[in-house]
């Protein structure tokens, strides 16, 4: 049983890296005064946190402190544990380590969520994905950014459809 489970985790995981068109959003867990100062003008918390993203890849220790000013620390492992609690019985889905994926045949579906302590990586085929449901339950501060398609929105605004 947790062969299979592994070898469909591997499968998976190997099919989401070779699929095209591929959508990178970066979820920050925004702190709740600088949400109350930037919720009206997204774009403006947008481009701070693109400038960060393309700093932390030349000049990493210039922008942490900033960065930290901006986000609060994911309880990474609560979230891990909420998130397979939900989906742990669904077909759908398989995890190994801090990686979740949903490989949903019947939605299109192939996300892959990788979450860190300053950030969350959710790698899609889609516009939308199923681990936003959860997500929006957890905190109203998240704040979710695809830098290659200069995307961002307030997850709290999103309209998630399950």
């Amino acid at each position: 049983e947790v062969a299979k489970k592994r070898q469909r985790f591997y499968v998976t995981f190997f099919i989401l890296k070779w699929v095209k068109n591929m959508r990178a959003f970066y979820i920050f867990k925004i702190k709740e005064e600088v949400q109350k100062l930037y919720f009206d003008s997204p774009e403006n918390l947008y481009h701070i946190l693109k400038y960060l993203y393309y700093l932390r890849k030349r000049e990493n220790t210039d922008g942490v402190g900033f960065f930290h000013q901006l986000v609060d620390i994911i309880d990474k492992h609560s979230l891990n544990r909420q998130i397979f609690i939900k989906y742990h019985k669904e077909r759908v889905y398989s995890k190994l380590g801090n990686i979740h994926v949903i490989n949903d045949l019947y939605r299109d579906e192939i996300s892959s969520l990788n979450i860190k302590f300053s950030y969350i990586l959710l790698e899609c085929n889609q516009n939308t994905s199923s681990f936003f449901s959860i997500l929006s339950n957890t905190s109203d501060y998240f704040f979710i950014c695809d830098f290659m398609n200069q995307d961002y929105f307030w997850l709290s605004d999103a309209k998630v459809l399950v």
